[in-house]
């Protein structure tokens, strides 16, 4: 990776948090720590204003620890990647961290092995959202998508595939399957969908998709978690980064904005 992902380090221990910063051989990791922070809230006030790739947190400090530092920032910053350093004590409770999404662990005293595998899982992470920025990007110039009503076209075929969409969008959907249930070749109908639509088939169902998520937020009794699954998403972080992508706030945002009555 040509790019140098960026680092944070929240940690209370001055030695611990020097000596894994002075130590490590961040380059041969593929990544260049940005900042440091000796406690919790002064760790969130500079995540915020650095917005690394990635955040190592010790999940046990005076006032804010991680778990709270990690959830206080989990919703405006989807894409950082998460990762506690614990002791033995905190082990067990470092591992109901899954519900943030933390990436992996570190258990005191840091193995330098251990943090080069979670590095590299890191960035294989990182890497893959950044892959997918060609569909983010074009869906970022989208966010004005009409739904296209299958009456709008006379296309026999296209109808169908829209209906299906229209019925189907929470289940995992591809190409290949409606393909398959319209006995049509996949090539024909990428042909058919790009022609009608101006959109590929992923980014017609992605944008539909987006726009029923709207409709679902409106909901107060529906959490952000729920709202990803009912329309199709399995990975909510995911969800958020399609979401903020469309339309320039966080799923949580803009749900709070339609409850003031703002957006």
């Amino acid at each position: 990776m040509n790019q140098l992902c960026t680092v944070v380090i929240v940690e209370d221990e001055d030695i611990p948090r020097k000596s894994l910063i002075v130590t490590t051989d961040w380059k041969a990791l593929d990544c260049q720590v940005i900042g440091e922070a000796d406690n919790g809230t002064d760790g969130e006030t500079l995540v915020r204003r650095l917005q690394p790739d990635i955040v190592i947190t010790d999940i046990s400090m005076p006032g804010q620890g991680g778990l709270e530092l990690i959830r206080n920032l989990r919703e405006d910053f989807p894409t950082i990647e998460f990762v506690i350093i614990s002791g033995y004590a905190e082990f067990a409770y470092a591992q109901k961290a899954v519900e943030y999404g933390v990436l992996g662990y570190l258990l005191k005293p840091i193995d330098p092995m251990i943090l080069r595998d979670t590095m590299a899982k890191a960035l294989r992470e990182i890497h893959r959202m950044r892959e997918e920025q060609t569909l983010l990007s074009r869906l970022r110039m989208a966010a004005d998508f009409s739904i296209v009503k299958s009456s709008d076209y006379r296309d026999t075929y296209f109808q169908e595939v829209v209906q299906l969409i229209e019925s189907h969008y929470h289940e995992q959907l591809n190409l290949q399957d409606i393909a398959q249930v319209l006995a049509l070749s996949e090539s024909t109908l990428v042909k058919l969908f790009k022609t009608k639509t101006g959109y590929t088939f992923l980014e017609y169902l992605t944008l539909f998709r987006m726009r029923k998520a709207t409709e679902f937020l409106h909901d107060k009794e529906k959490q952000v978690t729920e709202v990803a699954s009912l329309v199709g998403y399995r990975d909510y972080r995911y969800f958020c980064r399609v979401f903020k992508t469309v339309f320039g706030l966080t799923p949580l945002d803009y749900k709070k904005g339609k409850m003031k009555g703002t957006v």
